[in-house]
């Protein structure tokens, strides 16, 4: 099976050496790399014609218009010769083995979809917040073994995943028409297709997304957008599939809501106040996980600073 890695970016020239560099060290070298640039405005194209000492089998990158994720990885899989697409995002690292994982999966679960797992490296993180979402993600992930693991609800992150191009091409890539929860979107279309996902919690690209409790709410914001625009899209498969909506609050929660969805809060989490470096650890989370759901979920208006 010929293997087409394809990682779309944008204004990633900072990032782009790091996961170049991580394929280089891959335990399977035989295949292609695409990185596509979405329009970025950075030196990105530069720092790839200066830089070539990864020594990668097969390298190449292209560039299109700034059209959004399901537009750049769509580009890149049209472009790619492999029979299998494995997509990271720009700031990921693989291990060693997460090629190698990918391409063994098929050789026993042929016509499905793999996704890895693309966690925070805990001895990467400087910040109780950076540390607050690894423990998030081992949260979301920690029943989803042994692997691999068949996924029973939708779920997928093109942060790490591979899907055969007859597959892919049976799914008709992913849809143009969203800029973000395509992800999820491609998800429910292969369930509707009964085409099954897995999930390797051992096959993993380190996530080096260190971002701000702000940015994080935001993002989260933006995400509830976009799922509220693909229920308008495809009303149908969100019948179907629905996505989780935050439960009523009764009075007693509302007060605990109303008072950590407050920017006041964000400005300590965001400061390592020591207001918070003195909380036990589970306390600490609890109150991060307060003041994140007030702000993304039932007080999405107030503003962030």
């Amino acid at each position: 099976m010929t293997i087409s890695v394809i990682i779309p970016t944008y204004n990633g020239a900072k990032k782009l050496p790091n996961i170049l560099n991580a394929l280089t060290q891959q335990t399977y070298q035989d295949f292609e790399t695409i990185v596509v640039i979405d329009g970025s405005t950075d030196n990105t194209i530069e720092m790839l014609e200066k830089e070539n000492h990864w020594n990668l089998k097969d390298f190449k990158f292209i560039f299109q218009e700034n059209g959004g994720r399901s537009k750049v990885r769509n580009f890149g899989a049209k472009n790619a010769k492999g029979e299998l697409l494995i997509f990271f995002d720009d700031d990921t690292r693989p291990q060693k083995d997460s090629i190698e994982r990918h391409k063994n999966h098929y050789q026993k679960f042929q016509k499905t979809i793999l996704v890895g797992n693309p966690p925070i490296q805990k001895e990467k993180t400087i910040s109780y917040f950076d540390k607050y979402r690894c423990y998030l993600n081992y949260i979301w992930v920690k029943d989803l073994s042994p692997s691999p693991f068949r996924i029973q609800t939708p779920f997928f992150t093109a942060a790490n995943c591979s899907i055969p191009v007859s597959i892919f091409k049976k799914l008709r890539g992913f849809d143009e028409n969203l800029t973000d929860a395509e992800d999820f979107d491609m998800a429910m279309r292969a369930f509707e297709l009964n085409i099954p996902l897995y999930f390797d919690i051992d096959n993993i690209a380190w996530h080096d997304d260190f971002v701000s409790c702000k940015k994080y709410i935001q993002r989260l914001r933006q995400y509830n957008q976009s799922h509220e625009y693909l229920s308008k899209l495809k009303p149908e498969l969100l019948k179907k599939y629905p996505i989780y909506i935050p439960a009523e609050l009764n009075w007693k929660k509302k007060i605990v809501y109303s008072f950590f969805g407050n920017h006041f809060f964000v400005d300590l989490i965001d400061n390592n106040s020591l207001f918070f470096k003195i909380l036990p650890t589970f306390l600490r989370y609890k109150i991060y996980d307060y003041v994140i759901t007030s702000l993304s979920k039932y007080y999405n208006n107030r503003k962030l600073d």
